[in-house]
């Protein structure tokens, strides 16, 4: 069993008072005054980190974050989690125009490649002067194209989480009510991920973790690619979100 699915139980009395304390302490510290308001924040983290099996500092000192209550994950993090679960992957282009890394799953064997360019940046209207993608384009290729590889072939070790920047992009975009995704019958990869993403978000935020388990489950039973989840996912979200239900039932955390 992987050490997402080990630890989505809920937290012990004296773990949760072992988070606290050190909540506290972190934000008397005064260390992580730029990126947390109150010790709330830093307990979010902590107990995010817990359930993707990181430890707390690490989390902290830039391997996750907590934005508008999703987990956003460091490209280094999400890399260095898919490498300790027993998965591989190797980037076989890299440039200041895109990248493209290859996966391997160490359980099945499947093989994944992913790719993210400036060009779909661009079109996505992402690239601002200034900005990440203008200074940084070759690494933010490259922490796009891992995340999307990570959805598409190790979904059941990043959980929900986002890679650093997603969440802020996707903010900065128009929202549009789920309602607004019907897939198209030709959708593409993109379409299908931004369908998945704003479908994920329609779920409570405290039902989130357990559906990160459930989304493991799914894939170890049935032995779907990313995509092919994310397709059987969506063509009946309101059968996907009752079966959701009744298997919550049956593993209460």
């Amino acid at each position: 069993m992987n050490e997402v699915a080990i630890r989505s139980n809920i937290p012990s009395e004296h773990e949760m008072q072992v988070f606290q304390l050190m909540a506290g302490q972190a934000i008397a510290s005064k260390m992580y005054a730029n990126n947390f308001k109150d010790a709330s924040g830093v307990l979010m983290v902590i107990l995010a980190a817990r359930e993707l099996g990181v430890q707390p500092l690490q989390a902290l000192n830039g391997g996750l974050n907590l934005i508008n209550g999703k987990v956003e994950i460091s490209a280094r993090m999400m890399g260095a989690l898919i490498r300790r679960s027993g998965h591989k992957f190797k980037t076989t282009q890299i440039s200041n125009t895109g990248c493209t890394i290859v996966g391997i799953r160490g359980d099945t064997g499947e093989t994944q490649s992913a790719s993210f360019t400036v060009a779909e940046a661009q079109q996505a209207g992402l690239v601002k002067a200034g900005g990440g993608w203008t200074k940084w384009p070759s690494d933010m290729c490259y922490a796009r194209a891992l995340s999307r590889l990570a959805r598409q072939l190790f979904q059941d070790v990043i959980g929900i989480g986002y890679v650093e920047g997603e969440i802020q992009e996707s903010n900065a975009a128009v929202v549009v009510p789920f309602e607004a995704y019907d897939l198209p019958v030709d959708n593409t990869l993109e379409e299908l991920e931004r369908s998945f993403d704003a479908f994920t978000v329609t779920i409570p935020d405290e039902d989130r973790p357990l559906f990160g388990k459930y989304i493991s489950v799914v894939t170890k039973h049935t032995k779907w690619s990313g995509q092919q989840l994310m397709e059987e996912f969506l063509k009946d979200t309101e059968a996907t979100r009752e079966k959701f239900n009744k298997w919550k039932e049956k593993n209460p955390v």
